[in-house]
């Protein structure tokens, strides 16, 4: 209890410390300028705040852990945030303060029940990264092989929950204070990072992610995967294999070894798109620090770490996207507008030609740009903004999804500014819609639901019987079933309110009987009553029905 309220206030200090109240008394309600001014250390501070986007990441950064990687998470959503502090959130490193060495080496003999010397030949006990969930070391194996030892931070899920219960609050309370912030829907964010979060605190289910993305793109020459050694693999413990590639924020290193930067750009775009069409499968954390560079031949190759946060779309969702990206390009706006309305985006009896007009109107500016310099990711953002105003909800994992193509096109266009985006994308896309579409997709939908197809045939001719019984019974007469509903709840509204009277002269009788008995104790006065009470209950049960 006392931890919950040093934490408390030390939020309340850095609030005040980098002048968020004062950001709030700005940009919220007369209820917010109320709460301000109560507070005496306010009457003579100034209102205005200088460099608002570097005191949030400041705070984010002072706060700890768990609102450093907040702040990464909203920094991808610039539906919410505006272009400077969703610029100066996205510098927000997860370099944090590792935890004590003998620790870590506690908790990996505990874990892997072994003394660290029986399991490795040689073990690195300064952390070679340390971030808000976990902290790495290097080792080698008794076999020679290089690994680094990933170990989740002692006791963080307690970090955790505290944390997310302080943030629930202080969205719940900002949401309460104006318009401004419930557009902001704070409260579906951190309940989005709670999901997040929590996921990335178990390694058993980041490496079971990892071998899955190490399967869909095994000999391939786009992603290499590193491998996983299960036997030393816990929900604390995850031991992988060390990869010596170029860090892809080491631009010097980068040039030294010749990578063609054209060729990384594309190559980015290209297995994002793969991943997320062709394997509904995709690494949703992609910052600096997850991502390596190997050079084959004049060939590059990417190589992912870190898949505590990964992402999948659903059938809708990916045609959703496919589509619509190419009716943008294509200017189709119509179909834009039909797919929100069939995909079961907005509801069904959206008005499609304001919602053509409203993206028409959002959205046109962006394509008169050459084709070059069109943001997919701006598109995307521009749709749901314009949506949103036709009750769009934008699921977590288009989110994820979104976050993940905001970092791989601005990877691409700083090694190579001049990056097609559409003319890369467009044969995955339309290579992936041709596969939804036309024989080949109904053969491949006949052979994946053959089983059950199998399972339905031997029904077949007793369901067909049934049928015809009802339609020469003129049980299928639509206005005849439509009357028996309408009797059978007449039927059932009498019957409630014959229940409802029966009740209450039960309740009103047995109130009378008590009151009877402790006024006048008397057997005859109790009789009466009682007699009352059965013949009410008769005179309810025979009372004629109407029909």
């Amino acid at each position: 209890m006392l931890n919950n309220i040093l934490r408390v206030l030390q939020i309340a200090r850095l609030f005040i410390k980098y002048d968020v109240d004062k950001m709030l008394v700005n940009c919220g309600s007369g209820k917010c300028k109320f709460y301000f001014y109560m507070l005496p250390w306010n009457w003579f501070r100034k209102r205005h705040v200088e460099n608002i986007p570097l005191k949030i990441r400041m705070m984010f950064e002072e706060l700890g852990p768990i609102f450093v990687k907040l702040g990464q998470v909203i920094s991808t959503r610039k539906d919410l945030l505006s272009d400077d502090i969703a610029h100066e959130l996205s510098k927000l490193q997860d370099d944090v303060k590792p935890f004590p060495k003998n620790i870590s080496m506690q908790i990996i003999e505990k874990e892997l029940g072994d003394k660290i010397s029986n399991i490795f030949s040689n073990f690195t006990a300064e952390p070679l990264a340390s971030a808000s969930i976990a902290q790495v070391h290097a080792a080698q194996l008794k076999n020679g092989e290089d690994v680094i030892v990933k170990v989740v931070r002692p006791d963080v899920h307690k970090a955790i929950e505290k944390d997310l219960l302080l943030m629930k609050r202080i969205a719940a309370f900002l949401t309460s204070l104006s318009d401004d912030f419930k557009r902001m829907h704070l409260i579906e964010v951190v309940n989005d990072y709670e999901l997040l979060v929590y996921d990335e605190t178990d390694l058993i289910k980041e490496s079971t992610n990892a071998k899955k993305m190490k399967d869909n793109f095994e000999n391939s020459k786009l992603i290499y995967i590193p491998e996983i050694y299960w036997d030393y693999v816990t929900r604390n413990i995850l031991v992988m294999e060390r990869t010596f590639a170029t860090p892809i924020n080491d631009r010097e290193e980068l040039v030294k070894k010749g990578v063609d930067f054209e060729k990384l750009a594309t190559n980015a775009v290209e297995s994002f798109f793969i991943q997320v069409f062709e394997h509904n499968f995709f690494h949703a954390d992609m910052h600096p620090g997850n991502i390596f560079i190997n050079k084959i031949d004049n060939d590059v190759q990417f190589v992912l770490v870190d898949f505590g946060i990964m992402g999948s779309l659903s059938k809708f969702d990916k045609r959703y996207l496919a589509e619509n990206f190419v009716a943008f390009f294509n200017r189709d706006y119509e179909k834009v507008a039909r797919l929100h309305v069939e995909c079961e985006w907005v509801p069904k009896d959206t008005n499609i030609s304001l919602l053509e007009k409203a993206i028409r109107d959002n959205c046109e500016s962006m394509l008169d740009k050459s084709i070059k310099d069109v943001s997919l990711s701006d598109i995307i953002l521009g749709l749901f903004d314009t949506a949103r105003k036709f009750k769009l909800e934008v699921q977590p994992q288009l989110i994820l999804m979104q976050k993940a193509l905001l970092y791989t096109e601005g990877l691409g266009r700083e090694f190579h500014p001049e990056l097609d985006l559409w003319k890369t994308s467009k044969p995955i896309l339309e290579k992936w819609m041709k596969k939804q579409k036309g024989f080949s997709a109904i053969i491949k939908n006949i052979r994946d639901n053959s089983s059950d197809i199998v399972d339905l045939i031997p029904e077949l001719p007793s369901t067909l019987r049934k049928v015809i019984n009802l339609i020469n019974n003129d049980q299928l007469n639509l206005d005849n079933n439509l009357r028996k509903l309408e009797h059978i709840e007449k039927s059932i509204y009498k019957s409630t309110r014959r229940n409802y009277w029966m009740m209450a002269i039960l309740i009103f009788s047995l109130f009378a009987i008590v009151i009877t008995y402790l006024i006048h104790n008397n057997i005859f006065y109790q009789s009466i009553y009682w007699y009352l009470l059965a013949l009410s209950i008769i005179i309810i049960l025979l009372r004629p029905r109407k029909k």
